[in-house]
């Protein structure tokens, strides 16, 4: 008797244009995964269809094109998807005081309230054994200065990601949490423009420029990892070799993880003198 093959499993991955879900493209199609991409730029949309992936347009801050994506995701995946990764975000760096309301509601939807409602969309197609994964961070976890608005959306992520779990345990789909430090990606890039689109010629009392400094150099920080740190561990996930809900990558992490339980509000001190913000210059 001839063994019928096994079907190929779909993967879901959204933000996949650059580092940790472009990564995590090329890992799982290398691990033999058909990969259902999402992106925004009509060129990461064809380099992600070079690579061997469906490739979707999709952008999270609009709500018909949440649907839509969700539609032609579905259609491509056959209604069948074994995993989803809910990548795709961005981070708002700014101090609390210089946030503006258009500024907090786009980082929200974009990192929140899109993901929650793509996810809603394909919930029918996550069969028993279906893996749902969110991309948090470290921020998720604990705070710091001048990245409020970015840690509120995964301290809100890490909240839904939890209701998740316990809502989708019936239905046989497990619900896990990618935690990051670190990670040697554009997204830096992105926060430090996004520090100009909202400030400005705003006059504000703080100042940016060791915290922009940061953000804008060339070279990554000791203790940075390649993003296929992460997407070797979403790998394991959708193969079932890793079961835990959390996953903190880069030592970093997992020290800030560790002192911030150990020291509870004491952390505060230690995370202020360990920034290299300014956090109470006067603007001259």
């Amino acid at each position: 008797m001839i063994k019928a093959p096994e079907l190929i499993k779909t993967i879901v991955i959204t933000g996949a244009s650059t580092g940790i879900g472009l990564a995590t493209v090329k890992a799982c199609i290398s691990a033999g995964y058909q990969v259902i991409a999402t992106a925004r730029k009509d060129e990461d949309l064809k380099h992600l269809e070079q690579l061997g992936a469906i490739a979707v347009f999709l952008e999270l801050s609009d709500k018909e094109s949440v649907r839509f994506a969700a539609n032609e995701i579905l259609q491509k995946a056959d209604h069948d998807i074994h995993t989803l990764f809910n990548n795709a975000g961005y981070g708002l760096q700014v101090a609390m005081e210089d946030a503006t309301w258009e500024g907090l509601s786009l980082q929200h939807i974009t990192n929140v309230i899109g993901p929650i409602e793509l996810t809603n969309h394909l919930l029918g197609a996550l069969k028993p054994g279906s893996k749902l994964i969110f991309n948090s961070s470290i921020l998720g976890l604990l705070s710091s200065s001048f990245r409020g608005p970015y840690a509120m959306s995964k301290y809100a992520i890490e909240a839904a990601a939890d209701s998740y779990r316990l809502e989708l345990e019936s239905l046989g789909v497990s619900v896990h949490l990618l935690e990051p430090g670190p990670i040697e990606a554009n997204f830096r890039a992105t926060a430090s423009s996004m520090i100009n689109k909202t400030l400005g010629d705003k006059k504000t009392r703080l100042d940016y420029t060791k915290h922009k400094e940061r953000l804008d150099q060339v070279e990554f920080t000791k203790g940075t990892l390649p993003a296929e740190s992460c997407s070797e561990i979403i790998v394991d996930i959708a193969d079932g070799k890793k079961q835990k809900a959390r996953y903190l990558v880069t030592n970093l992490a997992k020290i800030a993880a560790i002192l911030k339980r150990l020291l509870g509000s004491r952390f505060d001190v230690l995370a202020k003198n360990s920034d290299p913000v300014q956090l109470r210059s006067e603007v001259k």
